[in-house]
């Protein structure tokens, strides 16, 4: 049953929630590090072998390449368990997890990496203690300063030694307070300092100190960023200078309010910023001037945006956006120069047109129990390779909420509950999600995986009341096991009492048919003002969810290869999915390919018999035949080297020979010692 609250009431509300706005931990920064002036304690030079942290290049002219960059590089330093021993309120720094630190380390490098720097940084032991106490100070004083006074509570020699060699934070910790300093919001960091020491060319050791909130303190972070490397010499650079966003495509959520252009010994007294798009001057406010942090930098902030607040986002409607930027004036010495640049913003959860995901080809047939042989297109930056095996089943999905929560994995505030009884659309029970303070997602995610057809449909009856306009019931889908996640549907609040009865939502899935598919539905909280449920019913209804014509695949097998080829033998003669996805640093996996459906039978295969290739007129000629078995596809496979890459040869011409089953490839010479093979299927 609808309850409908009095005039008085809703007219105090709407007032209320104009007033209201989202609490939460505040992102403070301090003001960034003053230049070491004494290097003789400070960790000494030389590069350090890296694994997953570090040793990363990318090509920003190449938007697939910096897509999969961050997705696969900087999303996998995002949730990684920080295991601290860490206990602010007895003064105990503890320690943190490897793998949280060394997520860290990876957001820094990656920044390196697609700014155009060294991006092998190390972290130093002996910083890591060092800082670990310098987080626990701030965050038990709640303040941040380079030079702590001695009567601070939980005051320490190692503590106050990080403190005046690290960029300082609180509100946040770990990696994400390494993007915390690029972005380096706040009315007291015009001059991007934090910025500017993370990005510091020479800099190769750094270290990492993070405590989480507890105990009513927040959390915190200390990263040293001096080596004795300052002032020496500079490494070689993408280009001569450093800016943030830097030339080339960049990801939306790493462009921020402030952007800056660092040249070393650069004086910018009479320099100017010109930035245009779309044939349009964009408008720039300069930033005031300030030296002895790293190189000198020169910053501005565009289209009036407030780049003190931490929540300030830059404009990003959704399509590739270009930003021509020219920097005129500069002093280099007796010199005066300039330099242009573009930067593409764009979103890294929409593939360009330069993605090329590996394709496989192969039999649509495999025969249980044989070796079938199967290759795949190269992607150009993959150092690797994994296939994988699936049994393909028929998956149908139905939910009124009537036998509980179970079927979802559930993520809400606590002081309300998800069930109700009324109002509902269908049986005893519907889901309700409420947003209370401080005002998070609600999320009811599915956990299986499923997979699209073309039929797919997924149905539900909404309810969406007492929502304000920035709040939004959304049903959202992730096809990179819940790296990202896009809206398949989306609906605002008015600001009012909404909805008073259920509408039914059907979303066709097939346009995912194919692609691996998680699913959510989210109350969304996108920043400003909100309603605070208060009876059941308040925010998002949602009942009788219904999700028909998908399937599950069971993983059978996942394989690693360095090659672009791999053998499948089907135990079974059933139906089974076969999937490609590219390692980017030999650690990082890229999306699954699209999937190879084939249905493996007992039939047996093909028999080829090839002669030696002959050449003939200037070509090479390949005549083969099938002595048992029958085939409609053949393909040409080539190899430069024994246990070498098999390739396929797009250039060859097949001639067939129906009557006695023969067939020949023509193709063009190559190497003398070029190995050959035919696929047929």
């Amino acid at each position: 049953m609808q309850t409908v609250r009095p005039l008085w009431y809703v007219l105090v509300a709407m007032l209320a929630m104009l007033l209201r706005s989202p609490s939460g931990a505040e992102i403070i920064l301090g003001e960034p590090p003053p230049a070491p002036t004494d290097l003789s304690g400070l960790p000494g030079g030389g590069l350090s072998a890296q694994g997953v942290t570090g040793g990363f290049t990318v090509n920003p002219a190449a938007r697939e390449q910096v897509r999969s960059f961050y997705n696969a590089v900087y999303r996998a330093s995002e949730g990684v368990p920080m295991q601290t021993t860490a206990n602010v309120a007895t003064c105990t720094p503890g320690t943190n997890g490897t793998a949280f630190k060394e997520a860290l380390l990876r957001r820094i490098n990656w920044f390196r990496a697609l700014a155009g720097l060294p991006a092998s940084v190390t972290l130093n032991a002996a910083n890591d203690a060092k800082c670990q106490e310098a987080a626990m100070l701030m965050s038990r004083n709640n303040t941040l300063s380079h030079f702590p006074s001695n009567n601070w509570p939980c005051f320490t020699a190692n503590a106050a030694n990080a403190a005046s060699n690290a960029n300082l934070a609180i509100g946040t910790m770990g990696p994400d307070s390494i993007s915390a300093y690029i972005q380096d919001h706040g009315a007291n960091n015009t001059a991007v300092g934090h910025r500017r020491w993370l990005l510091y060319p020479q800099t190769q050791i750094m270290g990492t100190g993070d405590v989480p909130q507890a105990g009513g303190f927040h959390e915190a972070n200390a990263v040293w960023v001096f080596d004795a490397n300052y002032g020496g010499p500079r490494p070689a650079t993408r280009e001569p200078f450093v800016a943030w966003p830097p030339s080339g495509h960049v990801p939306h959520p790493v462009v921020y309010p402030r952007w800056s252009f660092a040249l070393a010994n650069a004086i910018y007294t009479n320099a100017t910023v010109t930035m245009r798009s779309n044939g349009v001057n964009v408008a720039v406010a300069l930033e005031p001037l300030q030296g002895n942090i790293g190189e000198n930098t020169l910053v501005w902030v565009p289209m009036g945006l407030n780049a003190a607040s931490s929540d300030t986002q830059f404009p990003f409607n959704g399509v590739d956006t270009v930003y021509s930027i020219t920097v005129t004036n500069i002093r280099v010495g007796l010199s005066t120069t300039g330099f242009s640049y573009a930067v593409t913003v764009f979103d890294p959860d929409v593939p360009g047109a330069d993605f090329q995901p590996p394709t496989i080809s192969g039999p649509l047939q495999p025969v249980v129990g044989q070796e079938n042989a199967y290759t795949f297109t190269a992607i150009s930056n993959a150092s690797g390779y994994e296939w994988r095996a699936g049994l393909r089943s028929p998956y149908e999905f139905r939910d009124g909420a009537e036998a509980g929560l179970g079927n979802f994995i559930v993520e809400t505030s606590a002081g309300y509950s998800v069930l109700i009884t009324s109002p509902v659309a269908a049986g005893n029970f519907a889901f309700n999600l409420q947003h209370r303070t401080p005002p998070v997602s609600q999320l009811l995610t599915l956990p299986e995986t499923f997979y699209p057809r073309t039929n797919t449909v997924l149905s539900f009856r909404s309810r969406l009341a007492w929502a304000w306009f920035d709040e939004y019931a959304k049903v959202q889908v992730s096809t990179n096991h819940g790296a990202s996640w896009f809206d398949v549907y989306s609906q605002a609040g008015d600001g009012g009492m909404g909805e008073s009865s259920f509408t039914l939502k059907t979303i066709p899935l097939g346009g995912l048919v194919g692609r691996p598919a998680r699913l959510r539905f989210n109350y969304l909280f996108a920043g400003g003002n909100y309603y605070q449920g208060e009876i059941p019913g308040d925010g998002w209804v949602i009942d009788a969810i219904e999700l028909t014509n998908a399937e599950l695949w069971t993983e059978v097998n996942t394989t690693a290869t360095t090659t672009t080829n791999f053998t499948f033998n089907p135990a079974l003669p059933a139906s089974y999915d076969l999937e490609v996805r590219a390692l980017i640093f030999d650690e990082f996996p890229l999306d699954w390919g699209p999937a190879l459906i084939v249905t493996a039978t007992t039939n047996a295969p093909p028999v080829i018999v090839m002669n030696p290739p002959e050449i003939v007129g200037g070509a090479v000629q390949l005549n083969f035949a099938l002595t048992s078995g029958a085939a409609m596809n053949f393909r040409l496979l080539q190899a430069d080297q024994v246990n070498g890459t098999w390739t396929t040869n797009g250039s060859a011409a097949l001639t067939t020979n129906v009557p006695d089953s023969s067939y020949r490839f023509t193709t063009s010479v190559g190497p003398a010692a070029r190995f050959y093979r035919v696929l047929a299927w």
